[in-house]
């Protein structure tokens, strides 16, 4: 899908003054009208937008190389804290994302970073840091396109443990969990309007049955409560919404011979409060080749979405790259256009 970008100017005639109010009035018409607006640009239902690109739906940039898959692929990172009871050894990472959406469109930078390490036989404990930002790039919107902006900032502690010889349980907390979206007034700078929201009670289950040696199926479950605040013009006050969002993936994952991997999951993300919602799903499958003794490629579809990757490992350490290919288009795509994500992760273990 291509959408039209343009420049923003700052002109310096009062006539301009007249059209810009006229333009503010179009989209507050809109807003109070309840146009069907895309989630990610206008309403409530816009703080749901960087949950898309950060923790919530996060996982390391292997994975993302092989489509995104969260749930049942072993790995120095996991999503699913089941995983923390299988871990041997101390492990930790950093993971780098930056998203370019097409023509004038917004750039966002996602930064990722993990400790996770054994606490006692057959558990573990995972300890998560996540910082999504964003340049104040164009925001399609029923007038036309906007400079806007999204952040958000997140915290999760993950615990896992083996309960016997194939079945491991894990469960997550998120004690910060923040977002917030901006449109700005494209001749002043002053914001038109906000989003944000912020983590109230909730958690993260995940499950592993550990089929074969190297062959997993997983489950992770979500589900919170986020505090809603949301403000367009006229309105003198935000008006506040209680939000239940929940996740739920399943997925497997195999090695199909010596040095070929595979994995497969569907993922469902949803957030609502009354006629207020939000939902993004879709399938993540992919496919890792050791190409030589220490060198991996990787490819893999995104809900759709190409995406590539590559790593090296030596002794102790790993180095991985994805690329993916218009991400969380189906979500997104309407309000800020096509992208190019790439991804470069850099990890330990003792």
């Amino acid at each position: 899908m291509s959408t039209q970008r343009h420049q923003f100017a700052i002109p310096g005639h009062a006539t301009h003054c007249a059209g810009l109010s006229a333009f503010i009035v179009i989209i507050t018409v809109a807003l109070l009208a309840g146009a069907p607006l895309p989630a990610s640009a206008q309403g409530p239902e816009a703080y749901g937008a960087p949950h898309l690109f950060s923790l919530p739906t996060a996982t390391t940039a292997r994975q993302f190389g092989m489509g995104g898959v969260s749930t049942s692929l072993e790995d120095i990172g996991f999503p699913n804290p089941a995983f923390a009871g299988m871990l041997s050894s101390p492990r930790a990472g950093l993971r780098v994302a930056c998203t370019e959406f097409d023509g004038d469109g917004m750039s966002l930078t996602g930064t990722q970073a993990w400790y996770a390490t054994p606490i006692g036989e057959d558990q573990g404990m995972q300890f998560l840091g996540f910082r999504l930002d964003s340049d104040r790039g164009a925001i399609m919107t029923p007038a036309g396109p906007l400079p806007g902006s999204i952040e958000e900032t997140d915290l999760a502690v993950h615990y896992g443990r083996r309960v016997s010889e194939q079945w491991l349980l894990g469960i997550g907390v998120s004690p910060v969990l923040k977002t917030e979206t901006r449109l700005f007034n494209p001749m002043d700078g002053s914001v038109l309007s906000f989003s944000e929201s912020e983590a109230q009670i909730g958690g993260r289950l995940g499950a592993l049955y550990n089929y074969e040696p190297d062959g997993f199926v997983g489950l992770v479950f979500d589900w919170y409560t986020e505090d809603v605040r949301f403000q367009a013009p006229p309105m003198t006050a935000p008006a506040k919404f209680d939000f239940t969002s929940t996740e739920w993936a399943l997925g497997a994952s195999k090695r199909i011979t010596e040095k070929v991997t595979g994995a497969i999951e569907w993922m469902e993300l949803k957030s609502e409060d009354g006629a207020f919602r939000s939902k993004s799903e879709g399938l993540h499958l992919g496919v890792e080749v050791e190409a030589a003794p220490g060198i991996a490629v990787r490819a893999g579809s995104n809900d759709g979405s190409l995406s590539l990757g590559g790593g090296y490992s030596r002794d102790e350490w790993v180095v991985n790259y994805a690329f993916t290919s218009d991400w969380n288009d189906d979500a997104v795509g309407a309000a800020f256009g096509g992208s190019q994500t790439h991804q470069l992760e850099i990890g330990g273990y003792w």
